[in-house]
């Protein structure tokens, strides 16, 4: 279906935004879809430009107000995608983890580099097999959805203000205090290594709900104390597993820059 065909007029006072894919599973931009008519409601309210989900006309290629962004640039293609639209748009979000982070794509830079390619395709020759990089390596990225998948009712609260040409600012909370709110049993007290104390809140604890560790799929708060963290881990988990565990969702680079930075 046409978004195109779910608005009744045209308003050309309307918010143009575009909700663009590099290369990516497009998780996040279900985590939208999964909102149903929430998300119908704030279709309504702009004027859709591009997302390939549900849209199926041409983008004209002229300016935007707001572009959400999904995935890793990983093609030249890609990367010359995501230059254009931030030359076109007035504000621009990372939308989801492989965005913002790197995301599961990001394990293979710690593991065999360039060799990684070889388990993958029997002649490489031709193959590009680049670094995988966050977004905010090639343009300004202006805000951040985190997570994987981004949490919907999240991105319904902060759209307004961004649709306004403002940018939100995330409470600078952990995960615990929703994990605590949910009544959930500490998974820190049965010695199960959950990174929640240091990685921002706004999931609504999803995983420790579920019994399963936070792996900081939302990345570090911005007062998050990764020295405190590796020392409450320290009679759970060897520092190599630590290291495992930050990678699956690119968390590791940036607790190595912050490191950096406290020494």
């Amino acid at each position: 279906m046409s978004i195109r065909k779910i608005k009744i007029t045209e308003n050309m006072s309307k918010p143009k935004v575009a909700i663009v894919s590099l290369t990516s599973c497009e998780g996040c931009q279900f985590a939208l879809l999964d909102l149903g008519e929430k998300f119908l409601d704030f279709v309504g309210k702009i004027e859709m430009i591009d997302f390939r989900l549900i849209e199926d006309e041409e983008d004209d290629g002229g300016e935007l107000d707001l572009v959400l962004v999904e995935g890793n640039p990983v093609t030249e293609e890609n990367v010359k995608t995501l230059e254009s639209l931030r030359k076109r748009a007035k504000i621009l979000v990372a939308l989801g983890n492989c965005a913002a982070m790197g995301g599961i794509p990001e394990i293979k830079n710690y593991h065999e580099g360039v060799n990684t390619i070889k388990h993958v395709y029997k002649y490489i020759q031709g193959i590009s097999n680049p670094e995988i990089k966050e977004i905010d390596n090639f343009v300004k990225v202006d805000f951040v959805f985190p997570g994987c998948p981004i949490n919907g009712e999240e991105f319904l609260k902060y759209i307004p203000e961004l649709l306004e040409g403002k940018i939100p600012v995330i409470p600078d909370q952990p995960v615990c205090v929703e994990c605590k709110a949910a009544g959930n049993r500490c998974l820190l007290l049965d010695k199960k290594p959950c990174f929640g104390p240091m990685i921002q809140g706004g999931c609504n604890a999803v995983c420790p709900t579920s019994r399963m560790t936070c792996q900081g799929c939302r990345g570090l708060r911005p007062t998050g104390n990764v020295k405190a963290m590796r020392a409450a881990l320290k009679n759970m988990i060897t520092d190599h597993q630590f290291e495992n565990i930050t990678e699956i969702f690119g968390l590791r680079d940036d607790i190595e820059a912050k490191e950096k930075l406290s020494k």
